[in-house]
């Protein structure tokens, strides 16, 4: 589902026709959703959570973390699920920045109880994504069309992705003037 009718066939990671040679698929496939819920959940986080990096200087932080959690996650799809036909979302970007924040907040000197809620945040993504394995059911996503599966693995990789950024030096995934 899309803010353009009939967009989401056209965009969305399709492996019969990435094969067949529409490859666009690979840079689109995170630009649409299987449900408004879902998009909401995703790009509410994206938004939320990146304007709140990019507050805190780490603009450059928040494109690579982006940039990285996107290539990973279709990489994951690709190579790792060669059973999965089609697959729609950007979770795996949400979850390098949700991965990202909380990583930010844990490291820093902040107010009392802070960085315990940032790990614990930490603890409660990493339950959610065992528990969507195992229940093969979206958490937050809500319930997806017949034939749409949720995909931890997404999750997962755009979490490493976070996780990487947060441990790059300011000079490289941070600060900017």
């Amino acid at each position: 589902m899309t803010a353009l009718p009939g967009a989401g066939p056209a965009l969305e990671y399709d492996r019969a026709r990435v094969a067949a040679g529409e490859v666009w698929r690979l840079a689109t496939a995170q630009l649409v959703h299987w449900t408004p819920r879902m998009a909401l959940a995703d790009l509410g986080m994206i938004l939320v959570l990146g304007a709140w990096l990019e507050s805190q200087g780490r603009r450059r932080a928040v494109a690579l973390a982006l940039a990285l959690a996107a290539v990973l996650t279709l990489a994951g799809v690709v190579l790792v699920l060669p059973h999965l036909l089609r697959y729609r979302g950007s979770s795996g970007p949400a979850s390098a920045l949700f991965v990202l924040t909380a990583l930010e907040i844990a490291r820093r000197p902040s107010r009392r109880g802070a960085r315990g809620l940032a790990l614990l945040s930490l603890v409660l993504f990493a339950v959610k994504v065992i528990w969507e394995t195992i229940t093969g059911q979206a958490l937050f996503a809500g319930g997806l069309p017949v034939g749409v599966d949720v995909v931890p693995l997404a999750h997962l990789l755009g979490a490493l992705a976070g996780a990487g950024v947060a441990a790059t030096p300011p000079t490289v995934g941070g600060a900017t003037p």
